[in-house]
């Protein structure tokens, strides 16, 4: 993702979570199977909220509770109650709460009595560039042992107590702190130096490794990585986000070994990325890389390398963060820029609309397609650009940043 990653859970929520209950019966098998969609590396699914028609969600064990979005709980005609605040990136916000709602992720599964974050998410539809209705969080994956297929693109609910593992992926420990699963990683930013440090485990946020900045403050690691950018943007939810990217040497968890990674660096001072309980995150440009099951009853997680195990890390080769409005989230607009970067030398600006890539229009493809245009290396582009109604054409050629 253009390039802080984008993340949706994010929340650790300081609001408190009511337990779900479900009338199942105990099989070995999975209860059931669920396609998901993948956008921008994680896993949106269809939810029923109260027998409503079929809503997008995105299922992210960084969330320590539920969410529905602001606009979607008024369209539904949701009975708001009292206020409560989350912590997020950027800082916190204010949400207001629904009680004793239900939610139906299959035909066999639903849960009831579940309480509902209300928060506004226009930000979050911004960096996605479609509409998201809400965020599944905790109260599933602690119902559940959760099996995520990136690339069959399944999830598969299982019954904790009957639930048995006999595959050839290796097993984690974790630790479930307020709602959300974390695992102990070693950060190397360079060769020989490497610092430990406690990593909330994230199927919501769309990228690599971010490093809090009290433990990137800590351990000097700014001074220790030789190349990094800095960026600011605003945050999805909440403020606003400053820090800097780069890439370490390595990141490893257990006896998994991930190379040259993408990093973000928080200069944050309030905020989720300001927290000093944790060290960062590991988001879904990891996670996706394996089949992935959650099992919080058991405090594990259980890793299956797939085919997209060995694939590059990459980071946006334009410099230009977009971010997706207007009608069917068509207009594409720039966010913030890198300095120093091929989108201004090519004279892009905050605030310019593009309309067209290689006289191709926008509006004929999604945010998603064009940030993956922008990571390829060495292309050149030719863009149509609007600002202040005024329309010019550009050149710009990418080029590896960090």
């Amino acid at each position: 993702m253009n390039f802080h990653q984008f993340s949706a859970g994010l929340f650790l929520l300081t609001l408190f979570c009511l337990f779900s209950t479900v009338a199942l019966g105990q099989t070995r098998k999975p209860i059931a199977i669920v396609l998901f969609e993948v956008s921008n590396n994680v896993v949106l699914m269809k939810v029923k909220v109260n027998g409503s028609k079929p809503l997008s969600f995105i299922l992210d064990t960084g969330a320590s509770g539920i969410v529905i979005s602001e606009n979607q709980a008024k369209e539904l005609g949701l009975k708001l109650e009292e206020q409560a605040v989350a912590s997020t990136q950027g800082g916190s916000i204010e949400a207001s709460l629904v009680k004793d709602a239900s939610l139906r992720l299959s035909k066999d599964v639903e849960l009831t009595n579940i309480m509902l974050s209300v928060i506004r998410l226009n930000g979050l539809e911004a960096g996605f560039g479609r509409k998201i209705d809400g965020i599944l969080g905790y109260e599933i994956f602690d119902r559940f042992v959760v099996e995520i297929d990136y690339v069959s693109k399944l999830v598969s609910f299982h019954e904790p107590q009957t639930f048995k593992y006999s595959g050839r992926g290796k097993i984690f420990p974790i630790t479930v702190e307020e709602g959300t699963p974390f695992i102990l990683g070693k950060v190397a930013p360079v060769s020989n130096q490497s610092f430990e440090g406690k990593f909330l485990i994230d199927t919501g946020s769309t990228g690599t490794i971010s490093l809090n900045s009290p433990f990137a403050t800590r351990n000097k690691l700014l001074e220790l990585v030789p190349i990094t950018k800095s960026i600011t943007f605003g945050g999805l939810l909440a403020g606003k986000s400053t820090g800097r990217v780069g890439r370490v040497n390595s990141f490893q968890f257990g006896d998994i070994v991930i190379a040259n990674p993408v990093a973000i660096f928080s200069q944050d001072t309030e905020g989720d990325d300001s927290n000093e309980e944790f060290s960062g995150v590991i988001g879904s440009e990891v996670l996706r890389r394996f089949k992935l099951i959650i099992d919080y009853s058991r405090k594990q997680i259980i890793l299956e390398a797939n085919k997209q195990f060995s694939g590059a890390y990459e980071f946006d080769m334009s410099g230009a963060s977009l971010v997706a409005g207007g009608e069917g989230f068509k207009t594409i607009k720039v966010r913030s820029l890198i300095e120093n970067s091929p989108a201004t030398d090519a004279g892009l600006r905050i605030g310019d609309t593009i309309t067209a890539i290689n006289g191709k229009p926008t509006t004929e493809m999604t945010i998603g397609q064009i940030r993956q245009m922008f990571k390829r290396v060495n292309q050149t582009y030719k863009l149509s650009v609007k600002r202040n109604e005024a329309l010019s054409q550009i050149t710009l050629k990418t080029r590896r940043i960090i």
